[in-house]
């Protein structure tokens, strides 16, 4: 990266496709070189890992509006967009488990007189193409309400695998 003194559109022009000229914090003028995208042949690992980016981008239309709102809302303040957290869930369980890892696409709190639980819709995916999906129901364990109310602070549930990971779903916050 380098500061310039004035870009001109003609250099722009000239300079199209090879450096990158643009405004560092919309005052600074900064040119670069433009990102070299690895070209094929890609080992069978990069191939992998751009087959699951390329899930987990296409699996965030098939979550309802109502799992949307709660992932939104799990993000005001933070840093990272609600859809970088989606993604790097999906990419941190592959690169340990090698599966894509279990998406909740829907959920409902169930209330009796005496408990509370969440239920999902779960969305499993697959590299291989040949596999194909599945979509399944998950419950976490019921609640006593008498819990929920003598808790001091918020509960928030999520969905973990049996050894602990976290699975896409956001955190969800009990209310009574």
């Amino acid at each position: 990266m380098a500061k310039v003194n004035a870009v001109t559109a003609e250099t722009i022009e000239l300079l199209r496709g090879k450096i990158d000229f643009y405004l560092l914090r919309g005052i600074l003028p900064v040119a670069r070189t433009w990102p070299k995208k690895p070209k094929p042949p890609y080992t069978a690992l990069q191939a992998e890992a751009m087959a699951v980016f390329a899930i987990a981008n296409r699996s965030m239309h098939r979550l309802s509006d109502n799992i949307i709102k709660v992932w939104q809302s799990s993000t005001v303040g933070k840093r990272s967009s609600w859809t970088d957290i989606y993604r790097s869930i999906i990419m941190r369980f592959w690169k340990l488990n090698g599966t894509v890892a279990p998406i909740a696409i829907d959920y409902e709190i169930v209330e009796t007189e005496t408990t509370i639980q969440v239920v999902w819709d779960i969305l499993q995916l697959y590299v291989n193409p040949d596999i194909p999906e599945e979509i399944y129901e998950a419950e976490t364990k019921a609640i006593p309400k008498t819990e929920v109310e003598k808790a001091q602070e918020p509960i928030y549930l999520t969905l973990r695998s049996d050894t602990g990971e976290r699975l896409v779903a956001p955190y969800i916050l009990l209310e009574l």
